[in-house]
């Protein structure tokens, strides 16, 4: 029997170098390490699965890049983060439905954030309201070759990967839809049992890539630690295309400070985008805050209007009462990015107000016909925030 060990000790090397990572940050409490342990959970499956399932440029297939579990990158439990691995050189055919998600996305990029420590390129997108879609919501789309009618992206040999956002605003009616990906440009045969060479190198990838993603992604934490401002946000702009940002997205970002006993109170005024969102993310790993469980996160459909017509939420580590609580768990600081799509008008959303006030006068912020949550009404919300996210990711 051959010895495999080569790429598979590789990658258990890359389990130890991003555990030392983690625990490579001052101050870090038994509460933090267990949140690190649980990314660096995510990221093992994440990285064997992508490694395994997405590899084969001939059979590419979709991996689901976050989900309950896997999650990194201040994202969004809102979007469906999807990848294909290609071949920039070769031609591909997209096959989907467009189905009632908010908003649909394609981006063809040299890698995900972190791939080789870079952010990565953006090459080409295809935004939802350029995509032509057929009278029963099918629709096609061709990657690289010569332009063609229809949906079709072009392509060169910086393309390394497919990445598509399907963006979710009800978590209870709307639901992303399967994607199939082929190649076109040449024959595919059926595969035969794996060559032993071919396996260590899949394990040498996920390795590689693991790697580098979590370095990556700690440096842009404490990077913006630095730079980002603290409980006081600007106003809404659209993200470079070179950064990674939903195109076309509105959004603005920060970090927050909440101690025991005291929350902060962000305002925002109505904006006609068809779907926004406030999302919390942890200090040191970048990463949602439980995000099947917990209300770390909220959409304009999860959100009460007040009746002065202004949206007011709530981040504090103990339940202040209103509807839109965002539960920072305990933990005392974070990021936090807004979000604003398809806004009809193209008028940017306005400057969020912020306020700290202790947690017992966050009433005083709202208007006096504010109704209260009660515990069993958050407890009914926790419930089907829970059933709502295994639907999603069944």
């Amino acid at each position: 029997m051959s010895d495999i060990a080569s790429g598979y000790a590789q990658f258990l090397d890359a389990a130890r170098e991003v555990e030392a990572i983690i625990r490579a940050h001052p101050g870090t409490t038994d509460a933090d390490l267990a949140e690190g342990y649980q990314y660096l959970a995510g990221m093992w499956i994440f990285h064997v699965e992508r490694a395994f399932k997405s590899y084969d440029l001939d059979r590419p297939a979709f991996v689901r890049d976050m989900d309950n579990v896997r999650t990194w990158g201040l994202p969004t439990p809102d979007h469906h983060y999807y990848s294909a691995q290609i071949d920039g050189g070769g031609v591909y055919r997209v096959l989907g439905h467009r189905g009632n998600t908010v908003d649909y996305c394609f981006e063809l990029v040299s890698g995900l954030a972190g791939d080789d420590a870079v952010v990565g390129d953006r090459i080409g997108a295809l935004e939802s309201s350029r995509l032509e879609i057929e009278a029963d919501g099918r629709f096609e789309l061709w990657i690289g070759g010569p332009e063609r009618p229809g949906n079709w992206m072009k392509s060169d040999d910086r393309a390394r990967c497919l990445f598509v956002r399907q963006t979710v605003n009800d978590w209870l009616t709307e639901q992303p839809t399967p994607m199939l990906i082929e190649r076109m440009d040449q024959p595919v045969p059926v595969p035969r049992r794996p060559a032993l060479a071919d396996i260590q190198q899949l394990y040498a990838v996920a390795a590689r890539n693991m790697v580098d993603q979590v370095k990556f992604l700690d440096d842009f934490a404490r990077n913006w630690t630095k730079v980002l401002p603290l409980n006081d946000y600007p106003a809404p702009t659209v993200g470079p295309a070179d950064a990674g940002y939903f195109p076309g997205q509105f959004n603005t970002k920060g970090r927050w400070e909440v101690p025991a006993g005291q929350a902060l109170v962000i305002t925002i005024e109505p904006c006609d985008a068809k779907y926004q969102s406030l999302a919390l993310a942890h200090p040191r790993w970048f990463n949602s805050f439980i995000p099947r469980s917990v209300q770390s996160s909220i959409t304009g459909a999860q959100s009460r209007v007040s009746s002065d017509g202004r949206f007011r939420y709530v981040l504090a580590g103990e339940d202040p009462g209103v509807r839109n609580w965002l539960d920072t768990t305990g933990v005392e600081s974070g990021f936090i990015f807004m979000r604003f799509q398809q806004l009809a008008s193209g008028v940017p959303p306005k400057k969020p107000l912020t306020k700290l006030v202790p947690l017992a006068a966050v009433k005083d912020e709202f208007p006096a016909d504010e109704p209260r949550v009660t515990p069993e009404e958050r407890l009914a919300t926790a419930r089907l925030r829970r059933l709502a996210a295994d639907r999603r990711y069944f």
